[in-house]
């Protein structure tokens, strides 16, 4: 199979893109990427490396191992590829007696790489000599190498795109993750567009599904060529979206003379994606050889990539590789530097632990986290443990944090009733937590209510031991019961109070024996002991068996338009009048009598 189709590569007698042929075994197939070797094309090598499970490193017998070879291996392991066979060829221009120091020398020259172990293989494509056993090699590649790590869908980088006439675009790679079907519901990322797919084709056969790990050739439905960006990725929906932010571990390689520093720029080369980005180095500084980090590399544009995905980093200029990276989110949050809790969540995602993902994220998010987010950084199904507790369908939370949010609001409503002793309630703002997550305090306040420890509504809270009556003094209980007799005589009167006694007044709010009503277009607050408008209401309900209009109220309750309109608007608002327009009606509902004081 010819893999050099471009007339330049045929003209120069070298790949400038990569090539593509296959072989078949009786127990299964190798499919072969011809990976461009010289210096020039770094970036269609790890373009061609995507998705691969193994190398086949052609080292020519006459000039041995080239600088760029050395390169393109350690490229290999940064990848982690680490299955190798390497054809030691044209032999034919060795005599036999050189042979053996020929492969010594490589072999020695290959110590110092990841392939250090690797068969070689002495061969020669015009005689045929040694091909029958770079054969067996290679159909002992197709059973022991490892699949590179892959995401949790059908993932095709592209690496080519044309127009064929009579079917229109078509796009070609190397399949990772789950199997690919003429029927897949699929977008292109970036930009995150649906599509459909027309048919499909595997080494050269048209097929209706293909199996991860193959090459591919599908048959886009209304995409255009100048639709396909450099780099894009056909993809199953909803497997994640493009983002300018991923979080990495880098690990550089102990060759180069230069480290990384903190907010350099870099290319970034993973799948078939060759982009600039800045490295946001935590913790700052930088990286010596040979070291590894945590960073954040954010892009000029959104880019698509999956967790567990390897990328290779290269210095600007001059162009070189320095490194590697492992991407640890595609979905990263923009942080700083000096953000610990987000390196500790990035190192609990190296290590690939469910549970240890889930309280790196709930201790950084406010003590809770997402299941979908720890399934996809982990890149498993969540297995969470004893330590952690589901909260929702896709909300868990570390029991320690839950135990400890508890604990919390019951020190800070202990403290409050300490200070506020003839308050029944505690406002919302009183117990605010603002670093806590507010579904996570939600989900205490249930636990304790359940408990029987505290009382709560939507505005205020209490422990379910607080009685602010059994903090009255004997002066303070006879000065409760005037003030509510002050109300309950003084009817639709507007009433108020001294600052004395403002603490006996809420705690009657409170209890709901007194009740104050919001006049909105004086800006005012009415105080009515909950008897009155008991009476009010009966009052109206007897009168009007029909509408009635404000004045109409106003003058049957003996009243100011001041006072009428608050009442009427409580009526409404509890349903014990129904408005319609200008006019009201009566439902017969009268609100319920408030709880008696305590003598």
């Amino acid at each position: 199979m010819e893999t050099d189709r471009l007339p330049e590569e045929k003209a120069r007698g070298l790949s400038i893109t990569a090539g593509f042929a296959h072989t078949t075994f009786p127990d299964g197939n190798v499919d072969f990427i011809d990976a461009p070797g010289h210096e020039d094309f770094v970036q269609a090598m790890v373009a061609a490396a995507t998705g691969a499970q193994a190398a086949l490193v052609v080292i020519s017998a006459t000039e041995g191992i080239a600088a760029q070879t050395r390169e393109h291996l350690e490229i290999l392991r940064l990848l982690g590829i680490t299955e190798c066979v390497v054809a030691v060829t044209k032999s034919d221009l060795l005599g036999d007696a050189d042979h053996d120091a020929r492969l010594e020398e490589v072999r020695r020259d290959l110590s110092r790489t990841c392939m250090a172990s690797a068969p070689l293989v002495l061969c020669s494509a015009r005689t045929g000599a040694g091909i029958a056993v770079l054969r067996e090699h290679m159909r002992t590649v197709l059973h022991s190498a490892n699949a590179p790590a892959s995401p949790r869908a059908a993932f095709l980088p592209i690496d080519r795109v044309f127009s064929l006439a009579g079917h229109g675009t078509v796009i070609t790679g190397t399949l990772s993750g789950r199997q690919l079907t003429v029927e897949s519901d699929l977008m292109l990322a970036p930009p995150g567009r649906s599509v459909t797919l027309r048919s499909l084709q595997s080494r050269g056969t048209d097929c209706n599904s293909v199996a991860s790990g193959a090459r591919v050739a599908a048959n886009l439905r209304g995409v255009s060529v100048e639709d396909v960006e450099r780099g894009a990725v056909l993809v199953t929906k909803g497997a994640g979206a493009p983002s300018a932010c991923f979080d990495v571990r880098i690990e550089l390689s102990a060759e180069i003379a230069k480290g990384l520093r903190h907010m350099e720029e870099v290319r970034i080369l993973f799948g078939t994606a060759h982009e600039v980005a800045s490295v946001r180095l935590f913790g700052g500084g930088g990286l010596d050889p040979a070291q590894t980090g945590y960073a954040q590399l954010r892009f000029r544009k959104p880019v698509f990539g999956f967790e567990g995905q390897r990328a290779i980093v290269r210095r600007l200029s001059p162009p070189q590789t320095i490194g590697g990276a492992e991407i640890l989110d595609t979905q990263a949050p923009r942080r700083r530097s000096g953000d610990r809790a987000r390196l500790q969540v990035l190192k609990a995602i190296h290590r690939r632990a469910p549970a240890g993902i889930a309280i790196a994220l709930a201790a950084a998010q406010g003590g809770m986290t997402r299941l979908s987010d720890i399934t996809r950084l982990s890149r498993r199904d969540a297995e969470l443990g004893d330590e952690l507790s589901i909260l929702a369908p896709d909300l868990v939370a570390a029991i320690d944090e839950i135990n400890r949010v508890k604990a919390t609001l019951l020190e800070v409503l202990t403290d409050y009733h300490a200070q506020h002793p003839l308050q029944l309630n505690a406002p919302r703002t009183a117990i605010a937590m603002p670093r806590i997550s507010p579904l996570l305090v939600d989900y205490a306040e249930a636990e304790l209510s359940a408990e029987a420890q505290i009382l709560r509504t939507e505005s205020a809270i209490a422990l379910s031991s607080h009685d602010p009556f059994d903090n009255l003094t004997p002066a303070q209980h006879t000065a409760l019961h005037d003030i509510d007799g002050h109300f309950r005589t003084s009817g639709l009167d507007a009433t108020s109070q001294a600052d004395a006694e403002q603490d006996l007044v809420a705690l009657l709010i409170d209890i709901g024996r007194v009740l104050p009503l919001r006049n909105i277009a004086l800006n005012q607050t009415l105080l009515f002991h909950s008897e009155t408008l008991i009476a009010a209401a009966t009052q109206l309900c007897a009168t009007f068996t029909d509408g009635f209009t404000t004045s109409q109220a106003r003058t049957n309750l003996g009243t100011s338009r001041k006072i009428i309109v608050p009442v009427l608007e409580y009526f409404d608002t509890c349903g014990v009048a129904l408005r319609d327009g200008d006019t009201r009606r009566m439902t017969g509902t009268i609100p319920v009598p408030p709880p008696a004081l305590p003598r």
